[in-house]
């Protein structure tokens, strides 16, 4: 189907988004306790992406998407190179635009998806929103996987990051490459009219969107700290911790695959009820064990309690959404985002006052407040009979 490689792309994106994480102790920041200075990279992060994603809107007028889509990959290869001297001894500042820049990379990738895939979602909005989340969360393991090899030796600065990050730039440029050949469907997607309009200024509509925002604000507290977090609780060595925040992201796109097949054949309560278990124990397990196999036992779980809060979700509102309208969609996944940027921002400046077991105790706390939004979906779903 025409623009149906497009979301492939999604790969580029989870690996710009994931970087910031596995970032943090390569530059030493599990020995340098400036975590609230940390934080501002994820700010960084999020100003980048949110301002190329609305700069991407406007562009398409003029351009074709893929234009955008090859710009975002070239940039994407550009970050990676930078990244491999912004290494200790390199500067805050340095650091910091090469995180901006990430984001600007990553806003270009997913304005270009969101303005081209419309003809796809509206054939398959279910396969799509799948589809598009596990591209996403295999780019975030790669990203982890490959940061995880970065470190040559615990001392600060000696790592094999440069070499990495230089040859990982070439992977970019390849999609790029690949991207050229895709061919873009010129025909407009099926206007959007003014019920479905009206649709998406709904309460249930509103709701959804406060529930993605505090489920991203969730996954990306860990996504953002763990690594830190755990070289801090358990002594853990940063490769080793790195390598387990591969593992979240591993549990949070398989669980996420799996809790799709399980809403064909489970009760949807009984669903959520697992899924509010293993998150809440996942977070009790990381805040309170004192050994590695506690806290992977956590990791797991709150990765597999996270994973089925999006689908339950989507699968009460998505017949709310009648028609692809690529502003509002964008616009969706940029608030969504902007719950785990602010997530990670704050949590930064809060650990440093309050210390790092304040990162999984707010991810807990989140995850009673989007268990408590999805069950106000489901009663509003009930009431008003659809």
């Amino acid at each position: 189907m025409a623009n149906a490689g497009v979301l492939r792309a999604f790969l580029i994106s989870g690996f710009l988004l994931a970087l910031p994480g596995g970032l943090l102790p390569l530059w030493g920041y599990h020995v340098n306790t400036e975590f609230g200075i940390a934080g501002n990279y994820f700010l960084a992060l999020g100003a980048g992406m949110a301002g190329t994603m609305a700069l991407s809107r406007a562009l398409t007028r003029r351009c074709c998407p893929g234009l955008l889509l090859m710009l975002g990959c070239l940039s994407a290869s550009a970050v990676l190179l930078m990244m491999a001297f912004a290494g200790p001894p390199a500067r805050f500042w340095y650091q910091m635009l090469c995180v901006f820049v990430t984001g600007a990379a990553a806003g270009l990738v997913n304005g270009a998806i969101f303005e081209s895939v419309g003809p796809v979602w509206e054939a398959d909005p279910a396969g799509v929103t799948l589809r598009g989340g596990i591209y996403f969360g295999v780019g975030s393991v790669a990203a982890s996987l490959l940061l995880s090899q970065s470190f040559g030796s615990p001392t600060i600065g000696d790592t094999n990051a440069s070499r990495i990050l230089a040859i990982s730039a070439l992977f970019p440029l390849l999609a790029a490459a690949a991207f050229r050949r895709l061919q873009f469907s010129t025909t407009a997607p099926p206007s959007v009219d003014g019920s479905a309009s009206r649709d998406r200024q709904t309460v249930m509509a509103i709701l959804f969107g406060f529930l993605l925002f505090f489920q991203f604000a969730n996954e990306w507290s860990i996504a953002a700290w763990l690594p830190i977090y755990l070289i801090d609780r358990l002594g853990m060595s940063p490769s080793g911790a790195v390598l387990l925040l591969s593992t979240f992201w591993i549990a949070l796109t398989a669980g996420r695959i799996g809790t799709v097949a399980l809403l064909k054949v489970m009760p949807h309560g009984r669903l959520l009820a697992i899924s509010i278990f293993c998150a809440l124990f996942g977070g009790t397990a990381l805040t309170a064990s004192d050994t590695r196999g506690g806290v992977v036992v956590g990791v797991l779980l709150m990765g597999a309690g996270f994973s089925a809060i999006v689908p339950l979700a989507s699968e009460r509102v998505a017949p709310r959404f009648s028609g692809y309208d690529s502003g509002y969609f964008s616009g969706l996944f940029a608030f969504a985002m902007s719950g785990g940027i602010f997530a990670a921002f704050v949590l930064g400046h809060l650990a440093g006052w309050l210390g790092l077991r304040v990162i999984p105790l707010a991810a807990m706390l989140g995850s009673c407040a989007v268990i408590g939004l999805l069950l106000v979906i489901r009663l509003g779903r009930k009431v008003s009979g659809n």
